[in-house]
């Protein structure tokens, strides 16, 4: 059995895409899952299963749309994943934890899309795309930028899921558990 980080897109946004994790995780159990845990309301999941990372993901997206009649993007890591993004953050020096995102991708950008991208002049915000993660840092928070998942997913043409370094660091941990 493998671990997998599990991170639904837009759950529990404003109001919208409603899921209760303590419900989705009565699913997830009753269909295949293991070791399943919830991080907080925004989509985060921990889990076991003997099934390929693809298939967890088609199976979680699945089970949320029987279940919750909701059609969200669903992305699957597994812990070397998850920690090799976390090695290659480019911005470690001098930040604050929660000003610092970590967008997962559903494909590497378009080099043209990303090169029109880096052009622009984000003033003190800062984003490198490394693989499949957009790594970008909001000194001054993101309720002061225009940098966030739509506008990246917008301009790159990727469906994408963000989340914080604290986020980040806790999912790690709690992979790293999940069996005990």
């Amino acid at each position: 059995m493998k671990t997998y980080i599990v991170l639904l897109r837009g759950v529990n946004v404003s109001g919208k895409n409603i899921v209760k994790m303590a419900v989705l995780k009565a699913v997830l159990i009753d269909n295949v899952f293991k070791n399943v845990t919830t991080y907080i309301q925004s989509g985060n999941i921990i889990l076991s299963s003997d099934l390929e990372k693809d298939l967890v993901s088609t199976k979680v997206q699945q089970l949320i749309h029987d279940h919750f009649q909701l059609q969200i993007a669903v992305f699957c890591l597994d812990l070397q994943e998850m920690e090799t993004a976390l090695k290659h953050n480019p911005f470690t020096e001098n930040i604050e934890p929660n000003k610092l995102f970590f967008t997962f991708l559903n494909e590497e950008p378009v080099a043209d899309l990303l090169a029109d991208l880096e052009k622009i002049d984000f003033a003190t915000d800062q984003f490198k795309v490394i693989d499949k993660v957009l790594y970008f840092y909001l000194p001054n928070g993101m309720s002061n930028s225009k940098l966030n998942n739509n506008f990246f997913e917008k301009k790159l043409k990727v469906t994408a899921t963000g989340r914080n370094l604290n986020t980040i660091h806790k999912l790690i941990d709690l992979a790293k558990n999940s069996n005990n």
